[in-house]
Formats: C-alpha cells, sequence, structure tokens
C-alpha cells in the first residue's frame, strides 16, 4: 500500500484526488492547502479525513507526495519531501525557472528517490497509440511530427502573469513539446515566436516553433489562447507512412503510397481485456495480445514506485522540455534561430 499525501487542492489537486482515490493500492493519508477550507473540501470529496495546511506535517506518514501547487510555488516543497525520502509527483512544467528545477531535480538525485511530472499526453489516446505506432518503426523514420493546439481562454489569476506561468507555450503548450520531444527526441534547433494578442494580456497568449531534432526530422508546434476556436490537430509523417488525427478527431493511417488510407478505430486498437492485453479485435471479436499497456498517469507512478523502475514522464526530460521552450523565448526576442544546448550552457553559466 502506497501512502500519499496530496499538496496543493485547486483544480489540479482535484483532479488528481479522486483519481488517486479509486486506486486500491493506495492510501491518501491526507490534503494539505494554504487555505484550510480548500483542503477539507477536496479532503471530504474523496473521504481524506486529515487536513492539514503545513506540507511538513504529512512528511511523516507518507511514502510519496503529489504536488499540485502552481510552478513557481513548488520548489521548497519538493526539496523539503525530497530531503525526507519521499517519492516525488508534481504538476508540469517542472518549473518556471531552470534554477528550481535543477535544485528538485538535485534533491531527488541525493534522496534516490523517484519524480514524474503530470505530462499526461504520454498516457492518454490517441497521443500515445500514434507515438507507438511511430516507435515501432511501421512508419519508417521521422521526416515531420506536429501539435496544433487552440484552446479559447483568456487568462485569470496567475496563470495570467508572464512570471508566474510562463504564459501559452509554457503553461499550455509544453504538454505538446513534451510530446513532440517523445516522438522526435532531443531538440537540437528552435526557430519560434510567441505574440500577446488579446487586450490587456500580461503574458504570451499564442505562440509556434518549428523544431530540429538531432535525430533528424522536424517538428513544429503552434499554440492558442487567443484564437476565438478550438482546435487540436497532431500527427506524424515518416519515410514509410503517416499517421494523423484531424480536428474532427478521427485517425488515419497509410503506409505506402500504393496502400488504402485506413481509419483507425482507437477504441478497438487500444482496449484491455480481462487478462489485460491490448489491441485490435480479430475477426471472432477477441482482442488481440500486444505490447502496450495502457495505464492512468497516476496509476503508473505507484507502479514505479512498486516496481523500482523510472518514470515515463520522468523530471530530467521535462527539464529538457522547459531549456526548448525557454529556446523558443530567446527565438521570439531575437529573431534568429536558437540551439537549445547553447541556452543549456548559458545558463549553466549563470546567464539570465
Amino acid at each position: 500500500m502506497i501512502r500519499v499525501g496530496i499538496i496543493g487542492c485547486g483544480g489540479m489537486g482535484n483532479y488528481h484526488g479522486p483519481e488517486l482515490a479509486k486506486l486500491p493500492n493506495v492510501k491518501i493519508v491526507a490534503t494539505c492547502d494554504l487555505i484550510p477550507e480548500k483542503a477539507k473540501a477536496l479532503g471530504d470529496k474523496i473521504g481524506v479525513a486529515r487536513h492539514v495546511t503545513d506540507f511538513r506535517e504529512l512528511l511523516p506518514d507518507v511514502d510519496a507526495v503529489w504536488v499540485c501547487t502552481e510552478p513557481f510555488n513548488r520548489r521548497d516543497i519538493v526539496v523539503a519531501a525530497a530531503a525526507a525520502g519521499k517519492h516525488l509527483f508534481t504538476e508540469k512544467p517542472i518549473a518556471r525557472s531552470l534554477d528550481d528545477a535543477d535544485a528538485m531535480l538535485a534533491a531527488a538525485k541525493k534522496a534516490r528517490v523517484k519524480f514524474m511530472l503530470g505530462y499526461c499526453l504520454r498516457f492518454w489516446q490517441p497521443y500515445r497509440l500514434i507515438r507507438e505506432t511511430f516507435a515501432s518503426g511501421e512508419l519508417g523514420d521521422l521526416v515531420s511530427c506536429w501539435m496544433r493546439r487552440f484552446m479559447p481562454w483568456g487568462p485569470a489569476r496567475w496563470y495570467g502573469r508572464q512570471e508566474c506561468s510562463g504564459g501559452v507555450m509554457l503553461d499550455f503548450g509544453s504538454h505538446d513539446v513534451d510530446w513532440l520531444r517523445w516522438v522526435g527526441g532531443d531538440v537540437k534547433t528552435v526557430f519560434g515566436k510567441t505574440l500577446r494578442v488579446q487586450e490587456g494580456a500580461q503574458a504570451d497568449d499564442h505562440g509556434g516553433a518549428i523544431f530540429l531534432f538531432k535525430n533528424g526530422g522536424m517538428g513544429t508546434i503552434e499554440n492558442s489562447w487567443s484564437s476565438p476556436l478550438n482546435e487540436g490537430t497532431l500527427g506524424i509523417i515518416g519515410t514509410k507512412g503517416a499517421l494523423m488525427m484531424g480536428a474532427d478527431g478521427k485517425v488515419r493511417k497509410r503506409i505506402g503510397r500504393e496502400a488504402k488510407e485506413e481509419i483507425v478505430n482507437v477504441e478497438a486498437a487500444t482496449a484491455v481485456n480481462p487478462e489485460g492485453q491490448v489491441g485490435k479485435r480479430d475477426a471472432s471479436g477477441a482482442i488481440q495480445a500486444v505490447q502496450l499497456r495502457t495505464e492512468s498517469v497516476q496509476q503508473h507512478f505507484v507502479r514505479c514506485i512498486e516496481e523500482d523502475f523510472a518514470p515515463l514522464a520522468s523530471a530530467e526530460e521535462g527539464r529538457k522540455t522547459l531549456l526548448t521552450v525557454m529556446a523558443i523565448w530567446e527565438s521570439s526576442r531575437t529573431g534568429k534561430s536558437v540551439a537549445v544546448s547553447r541556452v543549456a550552457a548559458r545558463r549553466q553559466g549563470g546567464e539570465s
């Protein structure tokens, strides 16, 4: 049984709490928030009687903490929890600054605890299915991958302040940067632009970039809070075929020019039978066994602790995603392409 404390009982705490409460191998020991009414409200919602305002009070009684505070208000919590030997799950992005990210990573490494971020697109369908299909080699070598997600929103509270959230490309778009990096690997060069479109905006609310990957191929990304219309599209083009999801939610695949285009039945391709097998149904209706395993973000991190393996969405990967977004910011500021490695070198050398 993994004992968990939830720190931060706002929107993300209220998302993770009920999901954790469903897991038979998890016991939520306490909820914590600086606002006691929030801690109590979440506790009441998921059947947890202990509510605290100081996260240090729950550390002696847990194996892991679920840190759902803002990215600028996370460093001290993570460092203290790591020092106490607690495994760490935090929401994304890893931090607002590289200094904070490095301090948390160093603390987790020293304590030899697991440290995972909430990059959920690595677990959600069809994002995972599309990436796993590419990783299988079916599409060949990478030519191009892309993500475009528009979410009409008027940023309020801390999200709407660049110094707190990092704007649309870090708060929202880092999901997409993480997914593209999961497909293409480490990013070598970035050319990007961020904008503040809505009247009175105090944070970037639209942005986009082109990535060149170290391993070859390219990626493109565009995210918006300012677009009046919703959209979500993504895809991968390889040397052997292509797989993409349009704004209608349909996943289309074609391998080679001679083959017919296929509409992928995502539900059938990822359905799980009672034996835990995942995959397409055969002619008899049985689900074929394949290697892909579907699980939630919460299930995955608990399994990382129980089975002692590295998280799929590790904090180290989150640091690379942060550096990639920082390269987008620099490219936007200078109007030039930026090498991600140079951003990292300058930051480690103390340049702001």
